[in-house]
């Protein structure tokens, strides 16, 4: 069964949706097409998205109590203001995580990114950090950074923003199977009925 899983590295839902999402890929021994995008670059403005400044202060403040209420929830280390948030530059991760998926790597690299900016503390803009998770997952930092600067990688993060769009997609994470949509990680439920309804 495939699911398309679209998402962006800088986002707290992402991170932490990710693991629950990992163990039920293993469970129902599920095909992901990993498609990382730009959310607040090119999805928010055409779907209607205001990126988190630009919020009511309302709207801040809440989303803040919720990043905190579902770490706690799912038991999972997360700051809800991390140092290096928003990214000086969110779209060089998303680029890795392109180029390490052309490398046969699925799911990995872009939760090792997401984990750097909401638990470790660390700036996922910076090659250092950057290079610290391809060793950790035994890439070639050289290698992948070389395949996350060409413009095939370049041109994929634009489909994939482009395709999200065209597909309803409006936020992260997104997920989609069997035509249907589920927006955030608090869907997963919803997405493990559909998987089961599908293997009737």
């Amino acid at each position: 069964m495939k699911i398309e899983y679209y998402y962006s590295v800088a986002s707290p839902y992402a991170f932490l949706g990710i693991s629950k999402f990992q163990e039920l890929v293993k469970k129902y021994s599920l095909e992901v097409e990993e498609k990382p995008f730009d959310l607040v670059g090119t999805v928010f403005p055409a779907t209607g998205g205001v990126p988190i400044p630009q919020r009511d202060p309302s709207r801040q403040a809440y989303r803040l109590l919720e990043i905190e209420r579902h770490g706690k929830k799912l038991n999972i280390s997360i700051n809800k203001q991390p140092k290096f948030f928003p990214p000086t530059d969110p779209h060089k991760a998303a680029l890795f995580a392109i180029a390490s998926i052309k490398n046969g790597l699925s799911l990995d690299f872009g939760k090792a990114v997401l984990t750097k900016l909401w638990s470790d503390e660390q700036d996922i803009s910076s090659d250092l950090t950057l290079e610290t998770i391809c060793k950790e997952l035994g890439l070639a930092f050289v290698d992948l950074k070389k395949d996350a600067d060409n413009e095939a990688a370049k041109s994929i993060y634009l489909l994939n923003s482009k395709e999200a769009i065209s597909k309803g997609v409006f936020g992260a994470p997104s997920f989609i199977m069997d035509n249907d949509l589920f927006w955030g990680q608090d869907r997963l439920d919803f997405l493990e009925d559909k998987i089961k309804s599908l293997q009737k």
